[in-house]
């Protein structure tokens, strides 16, 4: 017997009657979730969102009358605490205007498969998805705090830093990589968990709003400061080479159960460029990035979780603090300012000076 205040409510939104069934379909073969609706366009979401007040909201793009983007902040406005995925298109143009929809207040999204009826495939992802969704935290503003500093920190060169992020990682890199200044002198290498065919809108859509130049990485290219290189999607990114000449390379791994993996990209950097490596995980599901926090941690690098308080997702951050190799556990808006002191010794954004 399920325990029906654990129950997670859920409308569905999509203009085709095919979608619905599916996801229908797909959500009520899991005990803890129950289709409350269904709804055709925008317009008949924000009706039924007023009468039903469910827990999550699968909510499509593209439809008649009102499309999902128009509809979100007025079904946000509607119901705050209703957690909203959005179901995109697996396109570039998908991908423009799911990034949109998550600065919008989207929790996540799950992508269509090029042809509708390959969709049950997804069961699993769409389930954990729903499930995830009804943990995400809503954004809170927050004043920057001077981070606690363990010890003085300094590195022979600057060190290469290294991301992990999933679930949230749009909304959250937009508070850290457009905060970084122009000098910033190391290279930021980020595994996202993202569809391949999203991760270079994303890396686009991001270097319009920062400083930094942010690309998605290629195969072979060498790794240079100043640059932030955005994984591809369904690939794991990692770097070969020395310190003197890093370079990116796509491999496959059968051991990585999140891809990117953010724990094989952290381990290279660790390999490659030792002591002089910083690792951060940020929000997100599971626990990917915790081997590699203890790899960069054990080569001398300095490593960073964000406090999971101010994480969209907690699962991430808080299985790395657990591995007990995380040196600083930072609120989101400390991780720029905080990385701009220990990298170039300045005082930044209300941070004051290390001890």
């Amino acid at each position: 017997m399920v325990n029906q205040a654990a129950v997670i409510r859920v409308l569905i939104v999509d203009d085709s009657p095919f979608i619905r069934l599916a996801l229908r379909k797909i959500l009520s073969a899991d005990p803890s979730i129950e289709v409350v609706g269904e709804a055709i366009d925008g317009d008949d979401a924000i009706k039924k969102v007023r009468k039903l007040r469910p827990d999550v909201i699968t909510l499509d793009i593209n439809m008649p009358v009102m499309d999902g983007l128009t509809a979100l902040p007025l079904i946000k406005k509607e119901c705050p605490a209703c957690k909203v995925l959005m179901i995109s298109a697996y396109t570039k143009e998908g991908a423009r205007e799911t990034i949109e929809a998550l600065e919008r207040g989207a929790v996540d999204f799950i992508t269509k498969p090029a042809k509708s009826d390959k969709l049950l495939e997804f069961k699993e992802e769409i389930i954990q998805k729903v499930k995830a969704a009804i943990q995400a935290k809503a954004e809170v503003r927050r004043e920057v705090k001077p981070p606690v500093q363990k010890a003085k920190r300094s590195f022979r060169t600057p060190p290469a830093v290294a991301i992990g992020i999933s679930t949230g990682g749009p909304q959250t890199l937009s508070k850290v990589i457009p905060n970084l200044p122009a000098e910033f002198p190391s290279p930021i290498l980020i595994a996202i968990h993202m569809p391949d065919t999203f991760t270079a809108s994303f890396a686009e859509h991001l270097d319009k709003s920062s400083k930094l130049k942010v690309k998605e990485a290629e195969e072979g290219e060498v790794i240079r400061g100043g640059v932030v290189y955005i994984s591809r999607g369904r690939i794991n990114m990692v770097v070969k080479g020395s310190a003197a000449q890093p370079q990116v390379k796509y491999v496959k791994d059968d051991r990585a159960r999140f891809i990117p993996s953010a724990d094989l990209l952290m381990s290279s950097v660790a390999e490659v460029f030792g002591g002089d490596s910083i690792g951060v995980v940020m929000t997100g599901m599971g626990n990917d990035g915790s081997e590699g926090i203890v790899d960069i941690k054990k080569a001398g690098g300095m490593t960073i979780a964000e406090n999971p308080d101010t994480a969209i997702l907690w699962a991430m951050p808080k299985n790395a603090i657990a591995t007990g190799y995380v040196d600083f556990v930072l609120d989101k808006e400390e991780i720029a300012p905080f990385l701009v002191e220990t990298v170039l010794g300045v005082r930044t954004g209300g941070v004051s000076p290390g001890v």
